[in-house]
């Protein structure tokens, strides 16, 4: 009887975990889906407009900005947060971390074709990157927003192997603004609507 009752709560102690992390994410990721979100439409808007007035493409260097300012950000206010309110990360937040950082690494890593081989896809792939990102974050913690909003990213980012050259950019624009901006938005509000997010 004694081993029943450890392994229901168990299965509770599980249950309470994905459910805290669920509500962590909906208090938490909000800021770096805005923080990336926004600094992915300036940097793709900022290298648009420069293409566009000087057609010069080594303005495309301009796409390191996006984690160079979007970490440093995230890690200033990230830290202010921890410090003012001890901010824990439970093993699934950890996990989708990690997830961030390697498709991070990836990108990073897609940056370097752009400059060896034309006609590299390179908005498709990075569109579709951070999409299978925020749509594996809305399934690990089972959140419909982060879900609808990555999913609609993924299909964005075809259409971008039918819109290419300059204009691409703008679409680029857009498609950060569904995919990122737009959860980032949602999941502020959620955690406005409770700030005590711990029930």
């Amino acid at each position: 009887m004694g081993k029943i009752m450890n392994e229901k709560e168990s299965l509770e102690l599980i249950t309470r975990m994905i459910d805290n992390t669920r509500k962590g994410i909906e208090k938490n990721a909000a800021l770096p889906m805005l923080i990336f979100g926004y600094t992915s439409i300036v940097t793709t808007l900022a290298v648009w407009f420069a293409i566009t007035k000087t057609e010069n493409y080594m303005f495309h260097l301009l796409w390191i900005a996006i984690p160079v300012i979007g970490w440093l950000v995230y890690g200033l206010l990230g830290w202010a947060r921890t410090r003012r309110g001890g901010v824990s990360q439970s093993h699934l937040g950890s996990l989708i971390g990690r997830i961030w950082i390697f498709l991070a690494g990836v990108m990073m890593l897609c940056m370097i074709p752009v400059f060896l081989l034309r006609g590299f896809p390179a908005p498709f792939i990075m569109t579709l990157l951070a999409a299978i990102g925020v749509s594996c974050t809305g399934l690990l913690v089972k959140y419909a927003p982060l879900i609808i909003c990555g999913i609609l990213g993924i299909l964005t980012s075809f259409v971008l192997l039918w819109v290419t050259g300059i204009t691409s950019m703008v679409v680029l624009a857009i498609a950060f603004a569904v995919m990122m901006v737009l959860p980032g938005h949602i999941l502020h509000n959620a955690a406005n609507k409770n700030p005590r997010n711990d029930a």
